[in-house]
């Protein structure tokens, strides 16, 4: 699907974030680094309310987010966490699920709601967005 100057492909199959990413390499691309408002907007209304894994993490540092291209997420400026009425919001690293904590992003979480991002463990299997720069 083409959007502005890149072109985006979203999976049907279920995978981890690193096997997610990794697809993607083999589609030409990588997870989705999102820019703006109206790119969120625009990955919002075509993943159906279907959580899909974005190409952010924290896996080397905790709370150091960093986008697949390496960028942080400071440096990009752009910032969709779920927030929560008098509670912390995203990113949370709860350890329920996985012990180690939640190292990944993704657009919604286990019940949808995709126009927001949610930390999420690596393990777990979800859809996801890949992008590549149309040449």
């Amino acid at each position: 699907m083409f959007h502005g100057e890149r072109c985006y492909h979203f999976s049907t199959a279920e995978m981890k974030w690193t096997e997610s990413q990794n697809y993607c390499v083999t589609k030409g691309g990588q997870l989705v680094i999102i820019r703006s408002k109206e790119e969120q907007d625009f990955l919002h209304v075509n993943t159906g309310d279907k959580s899909h894994w974005i190409g952010l993490n924290d896996m080397e540092t905790e709370g150091r987010w960093v986008w697949v291209n390496k960028q942080t997420l400071d440096e990009t400026g752009v910032k969709f966490w779920r927030k929560r009425e008098n509670k912390k919001g995203e990113p949370d690293n709860w350890t329920y699920d996985d012990a180690s904590g939640e190292d990944c992003a993704s657009l919604g979480g286990d019940n949808g709601g995709t126009d927001v991002w949610y930390d999420s463990s690596c393990k777990k299997v979800k859809r996801c967005v890949c992008e590549k720069k149309m040449t």
